[in-house]
């Protein structure tokens, strides 16, 4: 064997993800941030996190992220809530979600890169995104609505 040989050798094993379910592309949690907000995208990409096998603490910025997020979704709608003003608090709803997924996919890109040079494949997000954004989306619009009405 030549030293030329060696570079060819693949140091990058595919057995390291075979155990484990396929993760989403971190950049296809935009969809679920914008259309179901912070704590869809958040719920989202704290599965994913798992799935690549992420670092505690970036699950922790992620989470975080979250929270301050739909914090700031909750007090921002406050400040602008008028009666009737549904459009601004769907738009701060997307706002802040897009901000988590910023995190999420600073978290996570890494990561999915190297599960895509080990010859993995994402899996896809249309379901479990559809039901994040109904399901999580629909629970936070109504404790924002809630939270404004008190």
């Amino acid at each position: 064997m030549t030293v030329a040989d060696d570079l060819f050798t693949p140091t990058i094993s595919p057995a390291a993800y075979e155990a484990r379910r396929p993760p989403w592309r971190p950049q296809s949690l935009i969809f679920p941030a914008v259309f179901g907000g912070p704590t869809a995208v958040t719920v989202l990409a704290l599965v994913n996190g798992r799935r690549l096998g992420a670092s505690r603490l970036a699950h922790l910025a992620v989470l975080g992220a979250g929270l301050a997020g739909l914090v700031a979704r909750l007090t921002v709608t406050l400040a602008i809530y008028d009666d009737g003003a549904g459009r601004p608090g769907r738009l701060v709803g997307a706002l802040a979600g897009g901000l988590v997924w910023l995190v999420a996919a600073a978290t996570q890109k890494r990561l999915f890169r190297a599960y895509e040079l080990r010859g993995g494949r994402p899996a896809s997000l249309w379901l479990p995104g559809l039901g994040a954004v109904l399901l999580l989306g629909f629970t936070e619009a109504v404790l924002v609505s809630l939270v404004a009405a008190a």
